[in-house]
């Protein structure tokens, strides 16, 4: 059985047990097509799926730029096109340029201690959505003096892996659809591959691979309603319930957007007050987990990183242990 996010009728989605799924079905999300490779280097819509990429520390030891910087690469693509316009594996950014990206020193740290140990470990850690640029007037002077240019990365916005899990599979970006069903499965979730123009209308999101926890559950319960949806990479699967079957995508690794929020109220929300977010109002189905017993007692607030979420004593601890 499986741990998921279910898209399901009438009132939005439940962190839920799935149905059992069968192994193995075609993913139409995966790889590259060429209407894919069309839409390189188009502008793209604050909606869009194009210009993310994985990024990683350069651990290497040398004088900046040369080293120090980022490496970056496109995800679910074999090559990347550089500052450049040379195409390569992966290309090196000496650094970052936030001035577009609106978020304040402390958020940024988090982007980059995420680089840094996606450097030292495997899979994704952290993802970028930008464009590559020429150092400014450093770059210009090597160039004249036939030395290698050195580019920069303009970040626009800023993704952090929610767990350790290694991702694996077709990295998508999941939202509430918005479409109600009167029964399950009930396919109100779209994705979209990342660096592509594909989608697909799926019924659950399964979480198991990805080793969440509880409050990660609800904080991504949270964002795929309300906050413009969630980056996964995992793998198609089918969910078969009453009768019917409808696409799922597992989850080996899932990704929040990092934003600033360091003020404003924090709301209880769902069916069964299991949800702690800056939203007022958010509704989920009445659906009931034991653990959802635990936040009865608990504090819904602002965390040290800005976000609201449940604040982790003892008690809630131990209460979510048993």
């Amino acid at each position: 059985m499986r741990t998921a996010v279910f898209a399901l009728p009438f009132a939005s989605l439940l962190l839920g047990l799935a149905a059992c799924a069968a192994n193995g079905p075609t993913d139409e999300l995966a790889g590259e097509t060429a209407e894919d490779l069309a839409g390189d280097g188009k502008a793209d819509s604050a909606d869009g799926t194009y210009t993310y990429f994985a990024i990683k520390s350069d651990l290497r030891r040398c004088a900046s730029p040369m080293c120090g910087g980022f490496f970056l690469e496109r995800l679910n693509r074999t090559t990347t096109v550089c500052h450049d316009g040379s195409k390569e594996a992966a290309c090196y950014a000496a650094e970052l340029d936030w001035s577009e990206a609106g978020l304040n020193d402390q958020t940024r740290a988090k982007l980059v201690t995420a680089a840094g140990n996606g450097a030292i470990g495997e899979g994704v850690d952290a993802i970028v959505r930008g464009r590559f640029a020429p150092l400014a007037a450093a770059s210009k002077q090597a160039s004249v003096q036939g030395e290698p240019t050195y580019g920069r990365f303009i970040v626009t916005e800023a993704w952090v892996s929610e767990s350790e899990a290694v991702a694996d599979g077709v990295f998508v970006r999941a939202k509430d659809s918005g479409v109600r069903c009167i029964t399950t499965p009930c396919s109100s979730i779209i994705e979209k591959n990342l660096n592509g123009s594909r989608s697909a209308s799926i019924a659950g999101i399964d979480f198991d691979p990805a080793g969440l926890s509880e409050a990660s559950l609800s904080r991504l319960t949270h964002d795929l309603i309300a906050n413009g949806g969630i980056i996964v990479a995992g793998d198609r699967y089918t969910i078969n319930e009453n009768g019917s079957t409808a696409k799922g995508r597992t989850a080996t690794a899932v990704y929040s957007r990092l934003v600033d929020r360091t003020d404003g109220d924090c709301f209880i929300g769902g069916c069964s007050g299991q949800i702690c977010s800056d939203q007022e109002g958010v509704i989920t189905t009445c659906e009931w987990r034991e653990e959802y017993a635990c936040y009865q007692e608990a504090t819904c607030e602002r965390q040290v990183d800005g976000q609201c979420g449940w604040t982790q004593t003892g008690e809630l601890a131990a209460c979510l242990g048993d």
